[in-house]
């Protein structure tokens, strides 16, 4: 009997490493509860899928329209611990990301334009793994510092 509650015990301790992050699924962007600076415009609808493949990576996509009515269509992949993030789809040469990890559900993502850090996103979730908040920290074209918070709902 001890041994069966040791075993369930370590079980216990090691779980979380063998736990899904909360950030793999679909996600819909919530307009009603997300905040846009003045200086943006918020897009019409967004939803972001993130998936976990074979090797190690998480696949991301980003499907939608943008207030102008053009699709947003963006594709990317990076290690599932963190890292310099491969975009497949979409984006421009100028700009790059690098995903780190603190733990699952807890995620920042680095901006770079030409190499230079010009902003950081923070990704969370609630309790519950029902909603992601995504804040973005950057300055405008002017230097202003401003803040855009995103909240995405688990489909």
């Amino acid at each position: 009997m001890n041994k069966v509650i040791l075993f369930l015990a370590v079980i216990g301790v090691t779980n979380p490493v063998w736990a899904v992050d909360p950030i793999i699924g679909t996600w819909k962007l919530n307009l009603a509860e997300s905040k846009f600076p003045a200086t943006e415009v918020m897009p019409k609808e967004r939803t972001e899928i993130y998936r976990e493949l074979d090797v190690d990576l998480i696949e991301f996509e980003a499907t939608g329209t943008e207030a102008n009515g053009s699709p947003i269509s963006f594709k990317a992949t990076w290690p599932q611990q963190g890292g310099t993030v491969d975009i497949l789809q979409g984006g421009n040469e100028e700009t790059s990301y690098i995903e780190t990890l603190i733990e699952p559900g807890d995620w920042y993502v680095t901006v770079l334009q030409n190499g230079k850090q010009v902003g950081v996103i923070h990704k969370t979730f609630s309790q519950d793994g029902k909603r992601m908040r995504q804040t973005y920290t950057s300055t405008d074209a002017q230097g202003n510092p401003f803040e855009r918070l995103s909240v995405y709902d688990r489909q």
